[in-house]
């Protein structure tokens, strides 16, 4: 099978209402607007300290400088917590945001943890607006590392943990990219070019779990929802 990533025109007809407002943002910047339109402000709360802050720092870095946090403010923080703690973390946190949040994101693994617990959070998070802020979850089961690989190659068959490491160095020592560790701070640089690759193949793995819970479906993956919020502030070519 090609390894050409696709074209993007699925997630261009699916346009997020965030790309919408941007689109109309910076098209009324040279007159005044008639409707102010609310700054977007997107808090991502993470499980671990190392390997997802650091993916979604490059997100942050690259959104804020392009739009010096006039129009999009992206925050990551990593909780060092787990499933329904960490959720319980995250609203404290967006609670006391002084300028509030219009989406909050927890993300995080399956790990060793309760199959209930792992499950509860995506429904924690939908019962959870509120005001203008909606909760989200970005689960992984079982590790994060599997939206990495993703980027590569399409998996549907469920890995153990201690694989995804090696795996992700063979595929980057190859392109004389080094080996792969969970501090490593280039991973967003790294994959940036394959994104939409990595976002059909974690669509794809999405409709062979239709139907499973979240800790029923290994491999499996909902990042991809949260990287197509933030996709539209990116210059991501088709």
């Amino acid at each position: 099978m090609s390894k050409k990533p696709p074209k993007h025109s699925e997630l261009k007809k699916a346009k997020s209402t965030a790309s919408r407002l941007k689109d109309s943002w910076m098209r009324g910047r040279s007159a005044a607007p008639t409707v102010r339109i609310r700054p977007q402000r997107i808090l991502i709360v993470t499980e671990g300290t190392k390997t997802e802050p650091g993916y979604f720092e490059g997100f942050r870095r690259r959104i804020n400088e392009s739009y010096g946090r006039e129009y999009i403010t992206v925050e990551v923080c990593g909780a060092g917590d787990n499933t329904v703690n960490l959720f319980e973390r995250a609203r404290a946190l967006a609670a006391a945001g002084v300028e509030g949040y219009t989406q909050v994101w927890v993300v995080f693994d399956k790990d060793d943890f309760p199959s209930e617990n792992f499950n509860a959070v995506p429904a924690l998070c939908l019962g959870a607006a509120e005001g203008d802020t909606v909760f989200r979850a970005a689960w992984t089961n079982e590790a994060f590392e599997l939206w990495f690989l993703l980027h590569y190659e399409y998996i549907d068959a469920a890995l153990d943990r201690g694989s995804y490491g090696p795996r992700l160095t063979r595929i980057l020592e190859r392109s004389g990219q080094g080996a792969y560790r969970k501090n490593r701070r280039d991973m967003f640089e790294i994959l940036e070019s394959k994104m939409l690759h990595a976002i059909a193949n974690a669509e794809r793995l999405e409709k062979c779990n239709m139907g499973k819970s979240p800790a029923d479906c290994n491999p499996g993956t909902s990042v991809h929802h949260l990287v197509k919020e933030l996709i539209p502030y990116l210059d991501i070519a088709d």
